[in-house]
């Protein structure tokens, strides 16, 4: 299975609907600041074949050697695609960038520069000091006055920066034999949200308790509750201890630098997996980070 690119390149727009929310101080997912420094790391790569969804800018990316038969050589650069961790086989080594990707196809209906499998994916690696725009959480405005180094993750389910969770403990849980809907009282309130996916571990009680835990995506997440959808008809069950961890890498901290954040007024992804199309969000979060 591979990447593609979804367009209709005869469908008629009414034209474009702006470049910003309110002004134009705000930032844009996926561009990286033009320091001169920083400029000449700019590096290529080719979409990974396994890949099923397109690239765009601001995605944290691995990087494998290229020369496999019948695949892209040396001379066009790593082979790359979406990271899903910060250590192991697709460990983060980058973030896609828009900058000079000038393969990337649009569309009217489809706005947002994309490429497909065996494209070229422009990027700058961890350690090259390049100032890169991500979409964040806007709950990352508590760090406004704060220090450059704080503890932050990156959240590999949404391609976004996140506050850093560390391993959170869960003081107790039920259980709903019928529908399979997990619900977990944390010891402190969280900060992630509905769709972010969660790894329970760790978990101590009675009956099925331990086929409760796993990676799961969370279906609600305020103050100290959680919620998620777990196997039904396992038996009762109750939860009185255990931990838990966001975004498959929510407790482990990125080393970068968070130089910018703004909350309102930033050009963010959408993309669509039913139609294929990504579109801007411009009223979204982004934070300035330096790798």
């Amino acid at each position: 299975m591979s990447a593609s690119v979804t367009f209709n390149p005869y469908q008629q727009s009414a034209g474009n609907s702006g470049l910003f929310n309110v002004t134009s101080n705000g930032l844009r997912q996926g561009t990286a600041y033009p320091d001169p420094s920083a400029r000449y790391r700019l590096r290529t790569g080719v979409l990974a074949l396994a890949e099923t969804l397109p690239m765009w800018g601001g995605v944290g990316i691995y990087e494998n050697v290229p020369g496999l038969a019948g695949g892209p050589r040396t001379s066009l650069g790593p082979v790359v695609g979406r990271a899903t961790a910060l250590t192991g086989t697709f460990a983060l080594a980058g973030f896609s960038v828009f900058d000079q990707a000038y393969g990337m196809v649009t569309s009217p209906q489809s706005p947002v520069p994309l490429i497909g499998s065996y494209g070229q994916v422009l990027s700058y690696r961890l350690g090259s000091l390049a100032r890169v725009a991500v979409q964040c959480d806007p709950s990352l405005v508590a760090l406004i006055g704060g220090t450059v180094n704080p503890q932050v993750s990156w959240d590999f389910t949404n391609q976004m920066l996140i506050p850093y969770e560390g391993t959170l403990t869960i003081s107790s849980g039920t259980y709903n034999n019928t529908t399979g809907i997990v619900t977990l009282t944390m010891s402190a309130n969280v900060t992630f949200g509905a769709g972010d996916s969660i790894v329970v571990g760790a978990l101590t009680g009675s009956g099925a308790y331990a086929s409760l835990a796993g990676t799961f995506t969370a279906l609600t997440a305020s103050g100290t509750s959680v919620t998620y959808q777990a196997t039904a008809a396992l038996g009762a069950s109750t939860i009185t201890g255990g931990s838990l961890s966001v975004g498959g890498a929510g407790s482990q901290a990125l080393a970068v630098q968070v130089l910018d954040v703004q909350t309102t007024n930033c050009e963010v992804v959408n993309y669509n997996t039913t139609t294929g199309f990504a579109t801007w969000n411009y009223n979204g979060a982004c934070a300035v980070i330096q790798i």
